[in-house]
């Protein structure tokens, strides 16, 4: 699938628009802090903020990246995402650009999506060895 430099654009703006707004609802939210803080994450709080958010909407019980992890992180852990499901939740990194110029002092950011599945669309490995605990 392709798409035009206009679409890619109006793609990037709302991404940026929807960390924006994710990032000054994290500051006043205490409670999202306090979990932050027990799990020990070594994501960035609003990283890990933008992910619970979309948990929060979706019901779903948990903290990001313990509970809510990439298709390859459950691998890992021992687990495999069962047959159908699809990823309801996103997480954002933030990749590089290229320098538009050599007098620019920064490389652009761009927001990276990807895709998260929820213990409750897991199921342990046959044989496998689970690292840690759901």
């Amino acid at each position: 699938m392709s798409f035009t430099k206009e679409e890619k654009q109006k793609y990037f703006k709302e991404l940026r628009t929807s960390w924006k707004r994710s990032k000054e609802l994290s500051e006043n939210d205490e409670v999202a802090q306090a979990l932050f803080r027990e799990a020990g994450m070594n994501t960035s709080y609003a990283s890990f903020y933008f992910t619970l958010q979309q948990m929060r909407a979706l019901k779903m019980e948990g903290i990001p990246y313990v509970d809510c992890k990439t298709f390859n992180k459950w691998k890992e852990s021992g687990y495999i995402v069962k047959k159908g499901e699809k990823s309801k939740v996103n997480g954002i990194t933030w990749i590089s650009g290229k320098k538009e110029d050599e007098d620019d002092e920064e490389k652009k950011l761009y927001p990276k999506v990807y895709k998260l599945f929820h213990k409750s669309q897991v199921e342990e490995l046959e044989g496998g060895e689970k690292n840690e605990e759901l």
